[in-house]
């Protein structure tokens, strides 16, 4: 007995093995998806957090800076909340070399960091050598070699530069 074919006795379709090899492929393309998040998110917070302590550190050093008052102790050390977070600092003075010149260090971690782990650190500098400098600057000529105060080569608003051919005053 010969049978006609119709359109459902053909066998179609994926197999079993074909659609477990399918899920598998599935399965790591979303794990690999969502570790990529996972590192994403972790890489923002901790750069944020980074930022946060950077602020705080240099925060430290410009009110010391601007109190004009060197602190008591080599090392200060204290808490603030700052960002809706508490966060614990270190403020290290250390001598320097030049007279009047004090190097400040200041460092920030997170409350909860473990003791030592600091995420922001900054440098900055203070004292009188570097106060007295900056209330006198120098008159714009002083240092050159090719003129003197106002009206001479090199002096204010006048370009420094050689002498002209025979070294005499450009003007006789």
């Amino acid at each position: 007995m010969i049978r006609a074919r119709g359109p459902f006795d053909t066998a179609s379709g994926f197999t079993l093995v074909e659609v477990l090899v399918a899920l598998a492929i599935v399965v790591v393309g979303l794990a690999a998806l969502a570790t990529t998040a996972n590192q994403g998110a972790r890489t923002t917070t901790y750069l944020r957090d980074k930022t946060l302590a950077q602020w705080i550190a240099l925060n430290k050093i410009t009110e010391t800076r601007i109190s004009n008052t060197q602190p008591a102790d080599d090392t200060t050390e204290g808490e603030l909340e700052y960002a809706n977070r508490r966060w614990r600092w270190e403020l290290e003075r250390i001598p320097t070399p030049v007279t009047g010149i004090t190097r400040l260090e200041a460092r920030v971690a997170p409350e909860e960091a473990r003791e030592g782990s600091w995420l922001g650190q900054a440098t900055g500098f203070m004292g009188d050598a570097i106060n007295a400098a900056s209330n006198n600057p120098p008159p714009l000529w002083a240092g050159s070699t090719t003129g003197g105060p106002s009206g001479a080569p090199g002096g204010p608003g006048q370009q420094p530069g050689p002498n002209p051919p025979g070294g005499g005053d450009p003007e006789q």
